[in-house]
């Protein structure tokens, strides 16, 4: 059971994945995997208003697992997610397992 910090954290995360879940929808018809977009950065702070740019591929490698989120560098919370991946224009946590039925 995860504490109410990290919870509340794991929501907005998901909040700013919904998002781009619709703007992937709406571009998958138009681009192409390669081409870089602008995202809404998945982290948990939800005031954050920063977008990553990242290809659709990429976008959809991160998607593939549901624990993982796209992050501007530097907008990790390293005491409820690790840092899996880091590339020059963004990362992708993980969230712990405690957290998947509200992330999934």
């Amino acid at each position: 059971m995860p504490d109410a910090r990290a919870a509340r954290i794991a929501e907005n995360e998901v909040r700013f994945r919904d998002i781009n879940e619709r703007l992937r929808g709406d571009l998958e018809a138009l681009t192409g995997e390669e081409e870089v977009l602008r995202f809404v950065c998945e982290c948990g702070n939800a005031s954050c208003r920063e977008a990553i740019a990242i290809a659709l591929g990429e976008y959809q490698g991160v998607r593939a697992h549901p624990l993982h989120f796209a992050v501007t560098p530097g907008h990790e919370i390293p005491d409820v997610e690790t840092v899996i991946e880091r590339h020059q224009r963004y990362f992708v946590v993980e969230k712990p397992t405690d957290v998947a039925d509200i992330v999934a």
